[in-house]
């Protein structure tokens, strides 16, 4: 009798499995999110020469340390910034959302501030006024106008 029991309910449950409706969030539903992500994977490349998040977060950080030990090298630096805002840029295109977004831009305006010829003074200027037009909530605004501010004077 136990068993008949058992065995039953185990059908009973078998049954509804198969017929309980579909999750809220089914594949077609995960497939429309994934499309519509406001994040950058890290897999994605961007601009011409195709950097990922991580290439631009990184080559920031080179420009940066190489201007820093090596001021006069910003001619040479200039070129590889506007790669680098090429790939932000395409970046901005794709993922306008993106909180990370902000963060890169200021980190580009600061490079700019640091090449010390025409060209990277207008750059800079230009960088700034694209992050305090479409960031202006971050907190990069103030610390990039103070930057550029000191660098042209």
């Amino acid at each position: 009798m136990r068993l008949h029991r058992f065995l039953f309910i185990l059908t009973a449950f078998s049954l509804l499995a198969f017929t309980a409706p579909q999750p809220a969030f089914s594949a077609t539903h995960i497939a429309m999110a994934r499309f519509t992500s406001r994040v950058a994977p890290a897999d994605e490349y961007f601009g011409r020469l195709k950097m990922s998040i991580l290439g631009i977060r990184n080559e920031l950080r080179d420009l940066d340390q190489r201007l820093t030990y090596s001021p006069d090298a910003g001619a040479s630096a200039l070129g590889t910034a506007l790669f680098v805002e090429n790939a932000i840029r395409d970046w901005e295109a794709k993922y306008p959302a993106d909180p990370w977004l902000a963060r890169s831009v200021y980190q580009l305006t600061h490079v700019y501030a640091k090449i010390h010829t025409a060209g990277g003074h207008e750059k800079a200027v230009s960088a700034l006024h694209w992050l305090t037009s479409r960031y202006s909530s971050s907190p990069f605004c103030s610390v990039a106008q103070t930057e550029v501010g000191s660098a042209l004077k």
